[in-house]
């Protein structure tokens, strides 16, 4: 059977709120996400036999269960067995940023075992999967630009947000994303109202990216990593529309700006529903 190479897209997070505590121990969050230029590449095979193999390249990632887009192709194949999964991974996205690198893997396997499979799995079910690999791995079955409650199902696609270009900088630590829940005061943790996806939908089509810009995680990550709170510092004094993107330690930036010292820094832009899979 024929393989398939699919992009694998970075996020970030327009709008970051966190709505309480569930009683499952999750939060309840509320955001808008937006898919990037910036990208993982995700080769897929189906080969006879069975079992799963993981080619990581770009980045010191482990190759086996502890992978993401491996679990990925191991639920799949657990509900319906085709054949010996072989995935290449090309490693664009930096790891451990808030960019939700490692969660998209995971969905673009999903969506192309779903292409190569002769009888897929019904979108209900790449649905379950996703949402049982991590909160952010729904989204990427969707991409553009789109409004998430709960732990990240309950997903409404939003009309694309116009194109944008984004600087995406990022301190040489990362933010465990748990620390950063860990850090959360009681007042961060809510709880408070969510104001659902038409009213976000109506301010961003009036305001655009950088009239919603909030993240509630911010103050923590900052309390996590203090590099993260000199380099959203450095972004304001610069008076440039940014943000923290999702637990962090990426940052984002509307437009184009050199980094500071010692800071990475990818030029990208908002990447369309239509393109989720183009991958020129």
């Amino acid at each position: 059977m024929p393989g398939l190479v699919l992009p694998a897209p970075a996020k970030i997070n327009l709008v970051l709120e966190i709505l309480g505590r569930r009683d499952d121990g999750f939060h309840a969050l509320e955001t808008v996400f937006q898919t990037l230029e910036l990208a993982d590449e995700v080769a897929v095979e189906v080969r006879p036999g069975d079992g799963i193999g993981l080619v990581v390249e770009g980045a010191d990632l482990p190759a086996g269960p502890e992978n993401l887009a491996w679990r990925a192709a191991a639920a799949y194949t657990a509900r319906h067995p085709i054949g010996r999964v072989a995935i290449h991974l090309r490693k664009r996205v930096p790891h451990g940023a808030g960019l939700g690198g490692g969660s998209s893997d995971a969905a673009a396997v999903l969506r192309a075992l779903a292409r190569l499979d002769p009888d897929p799995l019904p979108a209900t079910d790449l649905a379950v999967i996703a949402l049982a690999l991590g909160s952010d791995v729904p989204f990427f079955l969707v991409g553009g630009t789109a409004h998430a409650l709960g732990r990240g199902e309950e997903l409404t696609p939003l009309p694309d947000a116009a194109d944008q270009v984004v600087t995406i900088l990022k301190p040489p630590a990362g933010c465990p994303t748990p620390a950063v829940f860990r850090a959360l005061s009681d007042a961060e943790r809510g709880p408070r109202a969510a104001r659902g996806p038409t009213a976000w939908a109506a301010d961003l089509a009036a305001r655009g990216p950088a009239g919603i810009l909030a993240n509630r995680m911010a103050p923590a990550a900052v309390r996590v990593e203090p590099t993260v709170g000199d380099l959203l510092s450095w972004l304001a004094d610069r008076g440039v529309p940014h943000l923290l993107s999702g637990s962090g330690s990426a940052c984002l930036a509307l437009g184009i700006l050199d980094p500071p010292p010692g800071i990475a820094a990818w030029r990208t832009r908002f990447r369309p529903r239509a393109r989720l899979d183009a991958t020129d």
